[in-house]
């Protein structure tokens, strides 16, 4: 007999629990359960989960574990960014939301004497305190447009003054919609298409479609920058 079959030999197991057990349907029932109540009392029964336990392990079982265990794991953690969506003009538009302080109402921009600039519209008050306000869709130029009241009872988000603070540069600019914050993963960030040209595309990160609309997420670098060379 070989070493293999000796030792499938030695773990062969009477079973009787399940002939004359508890676990058995059997009329004829073990007589060490007056005494021991249950067979995992019976010393028999942890004899042979011992054996069960104690059985070396087979080699293809080994090797399986083995090779599971050697395995370096190779999965990326997936990164969830918030960008603050908004709408200027006519364009949905994104900056890191963490960049957003409070979104205001809109208030009277005050131009600045001596100043003519499409890019720095003035200053307004927010909350008591003079604020530079600047126009992004002058940076990127688009367009102006006139908002539509939907009279299907929908609602439409009033023009709002969007307060943001970057590296303790603080600007305020009007946005025409505010969508709010949308959380997504690098992943999500598609390249832009061919037909964004011009400042749109300098000053733009890339794609998020966000609902049923795209939005150009902004670098916010690269936008501040521009804002600063305007004050």
């Amino acid at each position: 007999m070989t070493e293999k079959k000796t030792r499938e030999a030695s773990l062969v197991i009477d079973d009787c629990w399940n002939k004359i057990g508890v676990w058995s349907n059997s009329s004829r029932l073990c007589p060490e359960l007056e005494t021991i109540i249950h067979c995992r009392n019976c010393p028999v029964y942890a004899s042979v989960g011992r054996k069960l336990l104690d059985r070396p392990v087979p080699e293809e079982y080994g090797k399986e574990w083995t090779s599971v265990f050697s395995k370096i794991s190779t999965q990326e953690k997936t990164t969830i960014r918030a960008a603050f969506v908004f709408r200027s003009g006519g364009d949905w538009l994104a900056l890191p939301a963490k960049l957003i302080q409070e979104v205001v109402d809109m208030g009277v921009i005050h131009s600045l004497p001596h100043r003519n600039s499409n890019i720095l519209r003035g200053v307004v008050n927010v909350r008591g305190k003079l604020e530079l306000c600047f126009s992004i869709g002058a940076v990127l130029d688009i367009e102006r447009f006139e908002k539509v009241v939907d009279k299907g009872g929908k609602y439409v988000s009033p023009v709002r003054l969007v307060v943001a603070e970057r590296e303790g540069e603080r600007i305020v600019f009007p946005v025409s919609t505010v969508y709010g914050s949308f959380r997504y993963a690098e992943g999500m960030l598609q390249q832009l298409p061919v037909t964004i040209s011009g400042s749109k595309a300098a000053y733009t990160k890339g794609i998020l479609c966000v609902e049923d609309f795209d939005v150009g997420l902004l670098d916010d670098q690269l936008l501040f920058d521009a804002l600063k060379r305007n004050m």
